[in-house]
């Protein structure tokens, strides 16, 4: 499907107004944002750094595991405890 500049203007700038709140959320005051410009925005990857976007399983570090495998656990503890 192809699309007129306007159309990927509206997206680029709906995407790029996305990306800079998670940067103000994630930034909450404490820092600076990442950028100055709406644009950069658009053109550079922001992510989220909160516990549940960057949950990944790591052994070397203290709360590394993921969501769902923190749930696992909970749950093999509960049992252990009801035995």
């Amino acid at each position: 499907m192809i699309h007129d500049r306007a159309y990927n203007r509206e997206k680029t700038f709906t995407k790029a107004i996305r990306k800079r709140n998670i940067d103000r959320d994630r930034a909450a005051g404490r820092w600076d944002l990442y950028y100055t410009n709406l644009h950069q925005y658009a053109n550079n990857k922001i992510h989220c750094s909160c516990p549940l976007c960057r949950a990944k399983t790591n052994a070397n570090t203290v709360n590394g595991y993921s969501i769902r495998d923190q749930r696992r656990l909970e749950d093999l503890q509960e049992q252990e405890n009801e035995i």
